[in-house]
């Protein structure tokens, strides 16, 4: 195989030694054992989903291989490069597109395997990943980063990257009890329909910034037909209700939550939005009206990620008994001069 130079790191193709560029009809399976390992701790269920369709992927790699010399089509899916010793594939960068004019470029699976770590492959790998996206004309690179992963967070930080914003998983193993609930003359319900609302909502309290590298949804709020048939379904069926509560004072909505709750054996989920300039007015009694409604189902464990900006939420549930599970950062570097005359222009 003829190997493509990386400039600046050298490749000894007799000895399959150092970095190369990905070849995906050679090295996803490797990349897939590889980010197992890696990761093991921090694959969520869509991670481990992914995971999972690279290992089907990967049955297919000479194929994929052949497919992509001759059109290319899996360049942004899986471009990057590999850290090679003595033939085994024992480090992976992946970089790709972030938008649809190359910007930004999106840095992801910075994953060592265990026996070579501290000898700063991960370093040079992101070295060579950055200088990737500058000569493609990028101008920013994002990545994401467990805060608890030290070790990789300081590696980001010394190259450059500052924190953009960042998400706090909460969890409490039952949901906890709640003796009594004052009614808040505010809290009614609100229909599927009313996802413009919502969106609004949502939209206001993350921000631009919040959203610089990744913008929210309007499908995400948008409830389908099938949605709302397989709502009415699990009522019918009585597998669980997903409530959906706001705060409201004027046609906006000024706070909002969705519960899943359920009666089979599972994990309850609540999600909750609120305006930054009634932080501390208004999540309490969602909070407290979610809570007091799961006294009615069984104290399964329950789920909810908030802002960290949101220190009001936050701080309230820990009294109420969740704990923080691991918090998700959002980075960026700049990479290119004009890149903040560049942010100016761009909307989320």
């Amino acid at each position: 195989m003829t190997v493509i130079p990386v400039p600046g790191y050298q490749y000894d193709q007799r000895l399959e030694t150092g970095i190369r560029p990905f070849d995906i009809g050679r090295d996803l399976r490797a990349v897939a054992e590889l980010i197992s390992v890696a990761f093991a701790a921090e694959l969520d269920d869509r991670g481990s989903a992914a995971l999972r369709e690279m290992r089907t992927m990967s049955h297919f790699g000479g194929l994929l291989g052949v497919l992509n010399r001759g059109t290319g089509e899996f360049n942004d899916l899986l471009n990057g490069f590999v850290w090679v010793e003595q033939g085994h594939v024992v480090g992976n960068i992946t970089v790709q597109r972030a938008d649809k004019y190359a910007t930004r470029w999106q840095i992801a699976n910075v994953a060592v395997a265990p026996g070579f770590r501290g000898r700063g492959i991960s370093r040079r790998l992101m070295e060579v990943a950055l200088e990737h996206a500058t000569r493609a004309g990028g101008l920013w690179a994002v990545l994401q980063v467990y805060q608890a992963n030290t070790v990789a967070y300081h590696l980001y930080k010394s190259l450059g990257f500052d924190d953009v914003t960042a998400m706090m998983d909460l969890r409490a193993p039952r949901a906890p009890l709640v003796s009594a609930l004052t009614p808040h003359p505010l809290i009614k319900p609100f229909a599927a329909s009313d996802w413009q609302s919502l969106y609004e909502l949502v939209n206001h309290q993350l921000g631009s910034h919040a959203q610089w590298w990744r913008s929210i949804r309007r499908t995400d709020f948008q409830a389908t037909f099938e949605d709302r048939l397989g709502e009415w379904f699990w009522r019918l069926a009585g597998r669980g209700v997903h409530y959906r509560r706001v705060i409201q004072n004027s046609p906006r909505f000024e706070a909002a939550l969705l519960l899943d709750a359920r009666r089979w054996r599972g994990e309850h989920c609540m999600q909750l939005w609120v305006r930054p300039e009634q932080y501390g007015s208004y999540d309490r009694p969602l909070i407290d009206w979610a809570l007091w409604q799961l006294q009615h189902y069984p104290r399964w464990p329950i789920r909810i990620s908030v802002c960290t900006e949101h220190r009001s939420a936050i701080d309230y549930l820990v009294r109420s008994g969740f704990a923080p599970q691991r918090t998700l950062v959002t980075m960026r570097r700049r990479l290119a001069e004009d890149a903040d005359a560049a942010i100016a222009d761009e909307r989320p």
